[in-house]
């Protein structure tokens, strides 16, 4: 029975390590040595704010990046004390000063007093061909001085690249199919793209971006008007290609689609209905 049992554990733990992806691995890897640096200086209570792009912009991707360093820290052997940055929204001050993305040495000091923390982790990514260039550096909370800092390149495979919100690109310069931005069936056609792509005003200007790709296998006219009648939009999509329309206003507009034929007629519309453009998202409608 204890020969099973034995046999059992270590059946499971080879499992969830082969399951474990190149990218967990490679941020766990760079978590790891953060952490190591941090524990030869006698830092032992942190807090990771969110990791943002380079522009300095809170995003999807970043919040998740931010959340999973903060998860590999807590399991970390050298018994790290993280502070929940959930919990910064409960914290007025505190969460002023990173509403911008940054902060400064000042704001690093005042960040440490207010949370009672030794180190502030920050970090910054973009993105590459085929993997993200993930930046992590720790501040002294007593004097917002960098005192650790770690590099690395983070793999991007589909199952990230959907789950993150970024397009992995194809060696023929295209996206993968099947995987733009976050990859969320809304129905059995539509999917959310990555909201990152929408106008930065898109609160204010009350838009949202709409696309449609071609999965038949010949040529299709797409229409897209605001009532059942007439035509606002069009486009010409050949097997298998993508097209967007950006800054679209948010509401529900009608499509009509149509074979194009080769004496350049159309055959009358064999797809018709409607279509939401939302606020702030990315969506594409799969023609079929």
């Amino acid at each position: 029975m204890k020969k099973s049992l034995f046999f059992l554990i270590i059946s499971l733990t080879s499992c969830c390590l082969l399951s474990q992806s190149a990218f967990d691995k490679a941020l766990e890897a760079i978590s790891s040595d953060l952490a190591t640096k941090l524990d030869q200086k006698d830092k032992k209570k942190v807090v990771v704010l969110y990791v943002t792009d380079l522009n300095k912009t809170h995003t999807v991707a970043g919040k998740y990046l931010g959340d999973m360093v903060s998860s590999n820290i807590v399991n970390n052997p050298g018994n790290f004390m993280v502070f929940d940055r959930e919990n910064l929204s409960g914290i007025a001050e505190a969460n002023k000063l990173i509403a911008d993305g940054f902060i400064d040495v000042d704001q690093a000091k005042e960040l440490g007093k207010l949370l009672a923390v030794d180190a502030i982790i920050t970090g910054n990514y973009t993105v590459l061909s085929n993997t993200i260039k993930l930046h992590l550096k720790a501040l002294d909370a007593s004097n917002g001085f960098v005192i650790a800092s770690s590099i690395k390149d983070l793999p991007i495979d589909g199952d990230a690249g959907a789950l993150l919100g970024i397009n992995i690109p194809t060696s023929g310069g295209g996206v993968k199919a099947g995987n733009l931005g976050f990859n969320r069936p809304l129905n059995s056609n539509e999917q959310y793209n990555n909201p990152e792509t929408v106008d930065k005003e898109c609160e204010t200007k009350n838009i949202g971006d709409f696309c449609f790709t071609n999965n038949t296998s010949f040529d299709i006219n797409v229409e897209i008007s605001r009532g059942s009648t007439g035509r606002d939009y069009f486009m010409t999509l050949s097997p298998g290609q993508t097209q967007c329309i950006y800054n679209l206003a948010a509401r529900a507009y009608y499509y009509h689609v149509a074979k194009k034929l080769p004496n350049g007629g159309t055959q009358y519309s064999f797809r018709t209905g409607q279509i939401l453009v939302e606020k702030c998202k990315s969506k594409t409608f799969a023609i079929k």
